[in-house]
């Protein structure tokens, strides 16, 4: 691909990105009554639907959504996933070219950040330099992100990471100040399972089943004496919780859900969103030498 070629990407994604401006009015004990301004990215999905990051709108009591070419509406609120910093926003009178977005992507992709804070288009690209990286989620929880080495820019908080396909392949979510290179994006694998949530709930609902796992390997598989090397492996079990309640135990490596395979912490949670709760999955134990299958009724919890 050359100059020309990714030139035709950015301004094919440039026309689906948009500003995202939020007000909140909070409360000082001191000086009483106070306006909170915010600013960020997001991207259309088409349908009037547009991605961002939750951290981007949080409580705010007014959103409201920037076109590149300024028109400028209100922004509706659909849902949030604050575990995985991602929300759904809804423009009315705002039709943009929707992005596609895929959930294929490996080390060393090559990848564009772009934002769109306040009509001020940024572009940067680099590469995924990292996969099923952490961080803390704005709810507290452990996020797994991509890491990229394309310079994330203040105001690009939202925004879409894609291919040189113009594919969405994560939504910006946060950098480390004063160092070069180290921005991260969640991934599309959550994206999707996330508003694949939404689509089948109205709302974001977030399954539990109780289980804390790790991601497998062949030196803990070799210890263990397992037959797979790939999965994960149960870490930690809620005495209370659903897998426990059907037989799941530290040890067991769960590889597949509903017939697709895990090979990540990641994937296993993508799964479950899909699937969503209440519902019953199917989970592909393996136990030492022996693999059976669990039915578990994942519960709601947001």
């Amino acid at each position: 691909m050359n100059l020309e070629d990714i030139r035709k990407v950015i301004e094919k994604v440039s026309n689906s990105v948009i500003t995202i401006l939020t007000r909140d009015i909070g409360f000082d004990e001191l000086f009483g009554p106070k306006v909170s301004e915010g600013l960020g990215s997001g991207f259309s999905i088409g349908k009037g639907l547009f991605v961002t990051s939750y951290h981007v709108i949080g409580n705010a009591s007014e959103v409201r959504i920037v076109s590149k070419e300024g028109y400028v509406t209100k922004g509706e609120v659909i849902a949030i996933n604050p575990f995985n910093d991602l929300a759904l926003i809804y423009g009315d009178e705002l039709d943009l070219p929707g992005l596609n977005i895929s959930t294929e992507y490996h080390l060393g992709d090559v990848v564009l950040a772009i934002g769109n804070p306040l009509g001020l288009e940024s572009v940067t690209m680099g590469i995924i330099s990292g996969v099923d990286r952490t961080i803390t989620s704005p709810a507290g929880n452990t996020l797994y992100v991509l890491q990229t080495d394309a310079a994330v820019n203040p105001g690009n908080s939202g925004g879409p990471l894609v291919n040189l396909k113009g594919e969405v392949v994560g939504v910006v979510t946060a950098m480390i100040p004063y160092a070069q290179g180290i921005g991260f994006a969640v991934p599309s694998k959550l994206v999707s399972s996330f508003l694949t949530n939404v689509n089948k709930f109205k709302r974001y609902v977030r399954p539990y089943i109780g289980v804390a796992v790790a991601k497998l390997n062949k030196a803990i598989a070799s210890y263990l004496g397992l037959k797979t090397d790939r999965g994960v492996i149960v870490v930690n079990v809620d005495p209370s919780g659903p897998a426990y309640n059907e037989g799941i135990r530290r040890g067991d490596v769960i590889v597949s859900v509903n017939g697709d395979d895990v090979e990540s912490p990641l994937d296993l949670i993508a799964k479950l969103e899909e699937v969503g709760a209440p519902s019953t999955v199917k989970l592909k134990i393996v136990r030492g030498r022996d693999t059976r299958v669990f039915e578990v009724e994942t519960v709601p919890l947001f």
